[in-house]
Parts: C-alpha cells; structure tokens; sequence
C-alpha cells in the first residue's frame, strides 16, 4: 500500500509556544519537509544527541482503514538519515502521532488523536490510550501539531539535501523550532496528554537482527460525558514495529500472542493438568488427541478457555487416557 504524502506544509493553530510567534495558517513555502494537520508525524530522539529525526509517514485516516492482517513498509523513513543522525539506534526514543485540527480531515471530528503506545514487552499489547473530552485532546492536539510544525519550520531554515527533504527533516537540537520542548522530557507533550508516548529501543537493540521495538497505533475520537464514551479505551489500529537495521512497518490489526511455552504435564486419578506460560492479553484453550496425523487447528478442545495473566496457569482434562498429546492455543 502506497501511503500519500501531503502537498502542503501548514503551521498549526495553537502549537507549543516555540512556534506560537508563528501566523497562524501560514504556508512555509521555503520548506522541503510537507507538513499538514492530520499527518502522522514520526519523531527520533536520543538523550545527548546533537540532533532529532522528524518523519511525515503520510495521513492518519489512511491507517484507519486498513483492513486485519495488512503490513504496511514505511517508506519515508530513511534508515541511512537515521544511522547518520543517530550514533547508534540503543536508546533511541521514537513516537508516533497526528491531530485532526483546522483544516480538518474529513469524516472525523475536530481533536481526533493518532498516538503510538509503547509496549515495554514488544509480545505485550500496550495498555490502550483512552477517550478524553474534546478540551483535554484539543490541548494534547496543539502539543502533536506543534512538532509537525516545528520541523517545517527548522526545515525552512535548513539547507535542503538528505538531511532535508518532502518526507523527513534532522533537526540541531539548538535550532530555533527544535521537537524536544514540545514533546517534553516526559514524552507526554508536556503533561498535555495523558501519558508517554515515547517507546526507547533496549541498550542491546542492535545487537541481533531478531530485536524489534512495538508500538501500538490508537485512534481516539473525542469522547463526550453525554454521550458515555469519556474515558472508554480508544481504537486499536494496529502496531508499529522498529527494527535495528532502521527499517519500520505497520501491521493493521490487533497482534497475534505470543505462542505459549508448556512447562509441565502431569495425570492423577484420570485427570491430565498442563501448565503453560501466559500473557494478560491472550484467552487460552487446550486441545488433546491419542494419535498424531491431524494438524493442531483439528485437535478437540477439551478444556478452556481460561484468560491469561502474564503467570504460568493449568487446563484440565478429565477422565484423560494414559496416553496423550496435547497442545496449547492462544487467542487474542
């Protein structure tokens, strides 16, 4: 799928103060990097790092849409810009976010919110961004549009090149539109939302290929007291995963759980009891036969399913024969 990139690149209403000096509406014409409300805005920092990476990775509303299963490459993010941004990717603090505000993406309304949440476990769903009213995502809206802002104007005042261009802009921390105030030493845009964004690769991220870093994608529409959907979790869209070689993709879709681990099975007066390693976020179920030759998917299930909790858990089976295969299955 060919995500667009915008063809403007607007300073937003209300953005963090570096940029409030700003005309409101104007267009930085000058500037190579495209920015406009709605755009899903990728930002790299890293503690002690003379410069920030800020990638437009196109329109939030395109990842709305993206049906279950869909893998998505994110092509704008150059991992040659990254690894000569960056010296090194251990530690790299990455967020991903868009604000529907003025002029407005159409079929949402006004502060929706695109936020990443990181996963402290890349195998475990992040705990879900919730629905706030649209005062509160109006101020975390301004935060979020600010850094898009910011970098079109940093981009302005930057010659163009690799490091400067329609998709993607380093940034001298010391610029005059620099991301980092506006995102916060908390990574929560100033206390303006309701928690992190921000996910920081391992200090060993680069020391296997097999190392990724996970963040979900939520959409939040701006809940309403009224209406009962203030504080409900928002929607998952699916998740981004970084890899070491810098290379990013999006997967439409809740993420599949990890497979589960059998550490032990034992059988007493004819009950069979399996232990298995789980995740909070994943229902399991036993499946057994007495003779191999159907594949697992086929297997009866004969007890479950019980809801994970990130501790090792049993399923029983009753009156099991003495000889046994059994397997165990998650599901989200």
């Amino acid at each position: 799928m060919t995500m667009k990139t915008p063809t403007t690149s607007r300073i937003g209403r209300g953005i963090a103060a570096l940029g409030a000096g700003l005309a409101l509406g104007t267009t930085v014409q000058a500037a190579p990097f495209l920015y406009a409300p709605g755009d899903l805005v990728l930002a790299f920092r890293q503690t002690g790092n003379a410069s920030d990476y800020v990638v437009n990775i196109g329109k939030a509303s395109s990842f709305s849409t993206l049906a279950p299963g869909t893998t998505v490459p994110i092509t704008n993010l150059s991992a040659s810009t990254l690894y000569a941004a960056f010296s090194s990717v251990n530690g790299l603090q990455w967020s991903i976010a868009a604000a529907n505000r003025p002029p407005l993406v159409p079929g949402f309304p006004l502060q929706t919110l695109w936020v990443s949440a990181p996963r402290l476990d890349p195998n475990t769903p992040a705990s879900p961004w919730l629905r706030k009213g649209q005062s509160a995502q109006g101020n975390a809206g301004s935060q979020i549009e600010g850094v898009g802002a910011n970098a079109a104007q940093s981009s302005s005042l930057l010659p163009g090149g690799s490091d400067n261009t329609a998709t993607g802009v380093v940034i001298p921390v010391g610029a005059p539109f620099p991301i980092g105030p506006v995102i916060g030493t908390d990574g929560n845009y100033q206390g303006a939302f309701q928690g992190r964004v921000e996910n920081v690769t391992p200090d060993d991220f680069d020391g296997a290929p097999a190392n990724v870093s996970r963040s979900d994608l939520y959409e939040l529409l701006p809940g309403t007291i009224a209406g009962g959907t203030y504080d409900t979790p928002g929607r998952l869209l699916g998740y981004f995963e970084l890899q070491p070689n810098g290379s990013l993709t999006f997967h439409a879709g809740a993420a599949p759980p990890p497979a589960p681990t059998i550490s032990g099975i034992g059988r007493v007066n004819g009950v069979a009891t399996v232990s298995f390693t789980t995740v909070a976020s994943a229902n399991y179920r036993l499946r057994a036969v007495s003779t191999l030759g159907a594949p697992v998917s086929a297997w009866p299930v004969v007890s479950g399913p019980i809801a994970g909790t990130g501790s090792i858990l049993s399923l029983h089976e009753t009156n099991a024969a003495s000889s046994r295969f059994f397997a165990v299955e998650a599901q989200p």
